[in-house]
C-alpha cells in the first residue's frame, strides 16, 4: 500500500503513547482477525464469476445490532474468508447435493472493522462511515496491492445498511448466497444473478434496447471495455437499459467485480 512518511509515522507513535485512536487512513490499521471462528458463520456465498467458496464471520453484538435495525457497534470486525471452490476436469465448480461449491484450498481474508472516528480522512464520495478494509493472505500478510478503493466504491450504496452489504444475512432475514446466473433465450433483457451476466452473451438487431437487472445483494455496474462507458451503480432490484444503434460486438464487464464478463453483438 502506501509508504509511511516520518511525519506519519511519528504521528502513530504518538497516539499508541496517549492511547489515543490512530487518525491515519489505510488497511494497516486492521489487525487480522486470528479470532474469526470464535465468533458466528453467518452465511456462505457461492462466487461463479472467481469460482469461489465464502465464508462470513462477525461477533454476536454485531449480529444482535442488526437483527434490531440499528448500525453495528464500533469494534465490529466483520471476516469473509475466501477458498477456491474444487472443479471437475473441465474446470466447473464441484457442487454438493443441495447444489452448493465445494469448499477447497484457502485463498485469502477480507476484513472490514468499525471504529469510532475512523474514515474522517476520506472524501464524502468515497468514505463508508467509520470502517476501514483490509485483505490478508492465506498466510495472513497483509496485502498491500489490494485494490482499495474498490471496496469502498462497492460497499458505498449500501449507506441504508450501515454500509454491510450482508447485512440482510446478518440479521438473518435473508441470505446472501449466491444462485446460478439464468440463462435466456435470444434478445431477452439480461439477469445479473450470483455474480454473473445471464445470458453472458446476446445477439439482438440494431436499435434494440438491452435492460439489465440487478439480482444480487451486492451492487454492480455495467461497463463497456471499448470506451469505458459505463451504467450508474446498480443495487439489487434496480436496472439499467442501452439502446444499440450500430452494428458491432459490444464486450463488457461489471466496474466492481471485472471478472464479470458479458457480450453484446448487433447484427
Amino acid at each position: 500500500m502506501r509508504g509511511h512518511t516520518w511525519v506519519a509515522v511519528a504521528a502513530a507513535m504518538g497516539a499508541l503513547i496517549s492511547g489515543a485512536v490512530r487518525s491515519d487512513a489505510g488497511p494497516d490499521k486492521i489487525s487480522f482477525p486470528v479470532d474469526h471462528k470464535s465468533g458466528v458463520l453467518y452465511t456462505i456465498v457461492d462466487r461463479y464469476d472467481v469460482k469461489q467458496y465464502r465464508e462470513l464471520y462477525a461477533s454476536p453484538e454485531a449480529i444482535q445490532a442488526a437483527k434490531e435495525g440499528k448500525p453495528l457497534p464500533s469494534g465490529t470486525v466483520l471476516t469473509l474468508v475466501q477458498y477456491k471452490a474444487q472443479v471437475d476436469a473441465q474446470g466447473n465448480p464441484v457442487k454438493d447435493d443441495k447444489g452448493r461449491f465445494l469448499k477447497g484450498d484457502l485463498i485469502a481474508y477480507a476484513v472490514m472493522e468499525k471504529r469510532s472516528g475512523w474514515g474522517a480522512e476520506y472524501p464524502d464520495d468515497l468514505r463508508n462511515g467509520e470502517w476501514e478494509y483490509a485483505a490478508f493472505g492465506a498466510d495472513g500478510k497483509l496485502n498491500e496491492k489490494a485494490n482499495y478503493k474498490a471496496c469502498f466504491q462497492c460497499h458505498k450504496p449500501h449507506e441504508k445498511i450501515d454500509f454491510v452489504i450482508s447485512n440482510p444475512a446478518l440479521a438473518g432475514r435473508s441470505m446472501v448466497a449466491s444462485v446460478a446466473p439464468t440463462t435466456a433465450s435470444k434478445g431477452a433483457p439480461v439477469s445479473i444473478m450470483g455474480f454473473a451476466f445471464g445470458p453472458n452473451k446476446l445477439s439482438i438487431a440494431p436499435g434494440y434496447a438491452v435492460t439489465w437487472t440487478n439480482g444480487d445483494d451486492s451492487p454492480h455496474q455495467v461497463t463497456f471495455t471499448k470506451d469505458q462507458q459505463r451504467s450508474a451503480i446498480l443495487v439489487k432490484g434496480q436496472s439499467h437499459s442501452q439502446t444499440f444503434a450500430t452494428a458491432g460486438t459490444y464486450d463488457y464487464i461489471c466496474g466492481l467485480h471485472p471478472n464479470m464478463k458479458g457480450t453484446v453483438e448487433v447484427k
